[in-house]
């Protein structure tokens, strides 16, 4: 069974980047929640910034060697 600990999270971006963030949805399992991402970012809803929108869950080093909450929607990164 796959862990649901993965939320769709819209950023809050100030002057200097990341202030806040806050979940939309979920808990999702990983590939659930790139699903949602893929629909988000194809879709046309006018109350939507899709580029504000990531996917958050347990920390992680990611392939660039930071140890970040923050996943690719897409399953190659």
């Amino acid at each position: 069974m796959l862990k649901k600990e993965y939320y769709i999270t819209e950023l809050h971006m100030g002057e200097d980047g990341l202030e806040d963030y806050s979940d939309h949805s979920g808990p999702y399992s990983l590939q659930k929640a790139r699903s949602i991402m893929e629909r988000l970012l194809k879709g046309n809803d006018p109350w939507v910034n899709p580029y504000m929108m990531s996917i958050r869950g347990p920390r992680h080093i990611n392939g660039y060697g930071h140890n970040t909450e923050f996943y690719s929607h897409r399953e190659d990164r």
